[in-house]
């Protein structure tokens, strides 16, 4: 009688056989002697060790495309595994029966994705792209459907039956159609499988800048100076609005690393800005996530009679679509934030200055429209909390002595200025799931993806 491992053997052989160097299948590996290898040229398929897979599954790496399954890994009955980009399996990942997996789509039909004298075919309008990562530990139940740009956590658990169109967290059971994360169950994470990244870059002014002078001990509850102490500054450290929204998106998703890459200046104009975002991009700079506000600087330069640094509103307008442009080839997606409106400068005409500001924000509002990014508007919210400590728009003045103000100077923020835009960015952010979209890759055609996504064997 021939036992399993002799089956498996005699397969292998065949396989090597009629792929050759396209596929590479590691030792102590159990395959059904109908499990079918489908690969066109410039295409792999890769194995670990001690890798299970059942009886009628197709393994289907198509031109350009790589599946990598790791080291103890088994695949049940009738599953499909399609790659145009790559598919990865992590260490002991179990996927039970008649499982899909397709990392890519057909396109719509429309004028864009097909030509006149294309014959009417199902693959003539093309394929949309991203890959698939299915991290160590992660179970998919019978018959559950997973779609291009996904990342499964490690340990995650998913539902029979379930569509999964967005990335799923680790230690997360999800279920449905599509999957929604419903239940958590901490777990172990495999040290050696590398962190989720996300690059977040912001330019802008102060507002976004926001130093604060600092030494430890400052910050250090087992060492804190008795007062009265002197201390010597030994650092500055990005604080405000920013910072707080990056240690909120840290705590909510730990387990990404979330990087902050702040190249606010205080005093900059956008002429100032373009140029850092300009420096920065032509550097290498690259982010999933960057955040761009200016124009409080143009204006209040005007007011003051700084003619020869204030920046007129067609300039700002040039400026700030340059930006955008660059932005945009480095950039998965992008926020522009309006300016709040100025509370109090004995030395300008407050109301006229804000009556310039609300102009240039419109057009920060349209060109942001124009490159396909998010604009976040403060005035009202700002504008109503003001109101309410006391302040006029119409007569703007400084608060009494002691009383709470959005503002620290007239122009900077306080503490609850700062607080005030957490809140309004941060609800901004979670009502269009700006960072649950950036964890699930982004689609491309075919040939763009390939560029995009492109990895070394």
């Amino acid at each position: 009688m021939t036992s399993v491992t002799d089956t498996s053997a005699l397969l292998i052989d065949r396989i090597h056989a009629r792929h050759g160097d396209a596929v590479r299948i590691g030792t102590g590996c159990d395959l059904a002697d109908d499990v079918e290898f489908v690969i066109d040229p410039d295409a792999t398929i890769t194995l670990g060790d001690r890798v299970s897979i059942r009886r009628g599954t197709t393994l289907q790496a198509n031109t350009g495309g790589h599946i990598i399954i790791d080291d103890d890994t088994a695949i049940g009955e009738n599953v499909v595994l399609s790659a145009m980009t790559h598919i990865r399996i992590g260490r002991g990942v179990g996927i039970s029966n008649m499982v899909d997996i397709h990392d890519h789509n057909h396109r719509p039909r429309t004028h864009d994705t097909l030509t006149t004298d294309q014959p009417i075919t199902p693959w003539a309008s093309g394929f949309d792209a991203a890959p698939i990562t299915i991290e160590p530990g992660a179970i998919i139940s019978n018959k559950a459907t997973i779609t291009a740009g996904v990342t499964i956590g490690q340990n995650a658990l998913i539902g029979a039956n379930a569509v999964v169109t967005t990335s799923i967290p680790p230690n997360s059971t999800a279920l449905g159609v599509p999957a929604q994360v419903k239940d958590r169950h901490p777990g172990p994470l495999d040290p050696r499988h590398p962190r989720r990244q996300l690059h977040i870059g912001w330019f802008g002014t102060s507002l976004m800048e926001h130093y604060e002078a600092h030494h430890p001990r400052l910050s250090t509850q087992a060492d804190l100076p008795a007062v009265g102490e002197q201390i010597e500054v030994t650092e500055w450290r990005h604080r405000g609005y920013v910072h707080a929204l990056t240690t909120r998106w840290q705590s909510s998703y730990p387990w990404i690393t979330i990087t902050t890459d702040n190249r606010g200046e205080g005093g900059a104009t956008s002429r100032d800005v373009l140029v850092n975002v300009n420096t920065a991009v032509h550097g290498g700079g690259r982010w999933d996530l960057a955040f761009l506000g200016v124009g409080i600087n143009d204006i209040w330069r005007h007011h003051q009679g700084r003619m020869s640094e204030a920046v007129g509103i067609d300039e700002y307008d040039t400026n700030i679509r340059t930006a955008l442009a660059l932005l945009s080839e480095a950039t998965r997606r992008i926020v522009v934030i309006g300016e709040p409106p100025i509370g109090w400068d004995p030395a300008i005409d407050v109301a006229a200055a804000n009556r310039d500001l609300l102009e240039y924000n419109q057009r920060a509002r349209r060109a942001a429209d124009d490159h396909h990014a998010q604009y976040i508007d403060l005035w009202d919210d700002i504008t109503y909390t003001a109101t309410c400590f006391g302040w006029s728009p119409t007569t703007p003045t400084a608060p009494t002595r002691g009383e709470p103000s959005i503002w620290s100077d007239g122009v900077h923020l306080s503490e609850y200025g700062d607080d005030l835009l957490h809140q309004i960015v941060a609800r901004h952010l979670s009502d269009h799931r700006i960072h649950d979209g950036l964890l699930t890759l982004d689609r491309f055609d075919r040939a763009t993806a390939a560029r995009r996504y492109h990895v070394a064997r």
